[in-house]
């Protein structure tokens, strides 16, 4: 064999060897294409009927993203904390010129607890001294300050045979008007002679720890007026 043949030899087995090479890129290159095309029909294809979606592509769980957007310093004094337990209801019917149409009923009751927190703004005291080792403190009005540890559960729901065309109920409006003004002010209102007293101890166990001889006389403020 001449070295001429064995040049044209080597050259060919090179020409096979890149040709092979070239052709399983263009597979590879093909595959991924194809996939690629097929995704994105199916996510075009599933935006339009996204109940066709297989499970293993739905999104699972849910995602909650909180941020402190203000902080701010509060001079509260809590002076009572009510445990609250409560059930709330509401129903809606449909009707039919201002006749109420049988069957169309809803109903929904929701139990409610929470711990309500009562008590004053504390750089509102005024304190002024009337004598040797007696001093005039003067409370501002009493006021809701919060509340904790809530928790809400729909305990009876009801629902007609012909309710499909009565609006729902919604779960969270009803919640949202536990706590009205209202209600805050009853809850204050009823315990105003509890109130006093724990102000009274709250600023005379102060006091007296440092001075037992002060003598402290207290007045409280009741919608911006000051009651002996």
């Amino acid at each position: 064999m001449t070295t001429n043949e064995s040049g044209s030899l080597g050259k060919d087995d090179e020409k096979k060897k890149w040709w092979q090479q070239w052709k399983i890129w263009v597979v590879i290159v093909g595959l991924l294409a194809a996939m690629g095309a097929g995704w994105a029909t199916s996510v075009g294809f599933y935006s339009l009927f996204p109940w066709t979606m297989p499970a293993s592509m739905r999104e699972k769980g849910t995602e909650d993203t909180q941020v402190i957007r203000s902080m701010r310093r509060t001079r509260e004094v809590s002076l009572l904390r009510l445990g609250v337990t409560g059930i709330i209801s509401k129903e809606n019917k449909s009707h039919f010129f201002n006749m109420e149409i049988p069957g169309t009923e809803r109903a929904r009751f929701i139990q409610y607890t929470f711990d309500a927190k009562l008590g004053f703004e504390g750089k509102d005291v005024v304190i002024e001294e009337t004598g040797e080792n007696a001093f005039y403190i003067t409370i501002p009005e009493f006021k809701f300050i919060g509340y904790d540890d809530p928790e809400y559960r729909v305990i009876v729901e009801q629902n007609g045979a012909l309710s499909f065309g009565t609006q729902q109920i919604d779960s969270l409006d009803m919640v949202n008007n536990i706590l009205t003004e209202k209600a805050k002010k009853e809850y204050v209102d009823s315990n105003r002679d509890i109130l006093e007293e724990q102000a009274k101890s709250f600023y005379t166990s102060i006091v007296r720890s440092v001075s037992p001889e002060t003598q402290l006389h207290f007045t409280f403020q009741q919608s911006g007026d000051k009651d002996a």
